[in-house]
């Protein structure tokens, strides 16, 4: 169980898992199998969950299955190329002509105001 990722995070985990559960010791193990044993897994992705596992002492593994589902999420939506516009942009259309507001209107209601 131990030695199923070489990490120092992993390692932790494992021992803070078995000292929070020691009745559960078994069940445990068959959740990290389940969840972690033959998978596709990151190990950048699963050190970040490990890490804040263990800055928030949730030691179960199906708190770590979440907390790395979470993580990959993110870090998949973060992979996504979201297009940026540059500052030259001019756009797609021709320039929409717009009439500009003759300013007087309003000067002269100000100007009222002042006087009364």
């Amino acid at each position: 169980m131990v030695d199923m990722f070489g990490s120092n995070n992993w390692k932790r985990f494992v021992a803070m898992n078995f000292k929070a559960f020691p009745r559960y010791v078994r069940d445990q193990c068959v959740e990290a199998k389940k969840y972690f044993f033959d998978k596709d897994i990151d190990i950048v992705i699963l050190d970040q969950a490990l890490e804040y596992c263990l800055e928030n002492n949730t030691p179960s593994f199906a708190n770590l299955n979440d907390t790395y589902a979470y993580f990959k999420r993110e870090h998949e939506r973060e992979d996504l190329e979201i297009p940026t516009l540059s500052l030259d942009y001019k756009g797609g259309h021709k320039p929409l002509s717009v009439t500009s507001r003759d300013l007087s209107v309003y000067k002269e209601i100000i100007n009222q105001q002042r006087d009364q």
